[in-house]
């Protein structure tokens, strides 16, 4: 029969055997140590992130390749379910901070009242956040307020400032148009059912719930609003991946040396 079907005997009378399996291989070295303490300590992230933290933690360039090798081992990496990304006409070129800020809201729940909505605004050059608030409404009175504490913080002048928005109600009132008018903010609005208009702040959401709020149950409204700042501030010092992995406080202060630097020359 081997001879007919031109195959081997030993493929014929071999019994295949169901592997046993090894367990996670034993931890070598002060860098793999600290691959799989990073990845334990942020179990949301994948290894690109975790050799970016890691790199800042040890002081030297740990390889992103031997990230994945030791996650592998470990059991430590997670499945992503790949998004699709649709081609957008046009776009906009963000040349300094403070140029352009993308708003939105999102959802959180607190037992206290149920679902209570997250105003927040993201600078789309140094992916910082000016301003946020949580409260129980999302009215047109809660964004105002938003856009007013961001643009006090960063002492914005009229006309330098463009803000993104979606469609929403709170966002397409008269009173929070007549409100930017009176700051001197360019309100764009993107189009119907089109999220990539405001990638920058879907993004922040999207990592602020792994991260964050579906990691903790929300009694009250003053304990997300606590839990929620200690996340801001961290990310504020924390590497992003649209950065080269540089934090926003890091992007931020190289704009502001580099302004401080040509006043200097100028004057």
């Amino acid at each position: 029969m081997a001879r007919v079907m031109q195959v081997s005997r030993q493929a014929i009378y071999r019994v295949p055997r169901r592997r046993t399996d090894p367990g996670p291989r034993p931890i070598s070295g002060p860098v793999d140590r600290a691959l799989v303490e990073v990845a334990r300590r942020n179990p949301t992230d994948g290894t690109r992130m975790v050799a970016a933290l890691t790199s800042r933690a040890l002081g030297r360039q740990v390889n992103r390749k031997r990230a994945q090798r030791v996650m592998r081992a470990q059991r430590l990496l997670k499945r992503h379910r790949r998004t699709g990304r649709r081609r957008r006409p046009g776009f906009f070129r963000v040349e300094r901070p403070d140029q352009l800020w993308h708003m939105d809201m999102t959802s959180v729940w607190v037992a206290e009242h149920g679902w209570c909505y997250l105003n927040a605004a993201i600078d789309c050059c140094t992916r910082e956040m000016p301003a946020w608030g949580l409260d129980v409404r999302c009215r047109a009175e809660e964004a105002i307020a938003v856009i007013e504490a961001g643009a006090a913080r960063h002492g914005l002048e009229p006309g330098t400032l463009t803000l993104g928005t979606d469609n929403g109600t709170a966002y397409t009132s008269r009173a929070f148009r007549a409100r930017l008018r009176d700051l001197g903010v360019v309100h764009r609005r993107g189009g119907y059912r089109d999220p990539e208009s405001q990638a920058f702040i879907e993004s922040f959401f999207s990592k602020l719930k792994q991260r964050c709020v579906w990691r903790h149950e929300f009694e009250t409204l003053d304990q997300a609003r606590e839990v929620i700042a200690a996340y801001i501030e961290r990310y504020h010092d924390r590497p992003h991946s649209g950065l080269g992995y540089r934090t926003p406080s890091e992007v931020r202060q190289t704009w502001d040396d580099a302004q401080e630097a040509l006043h200097k020359q100028a004057a």
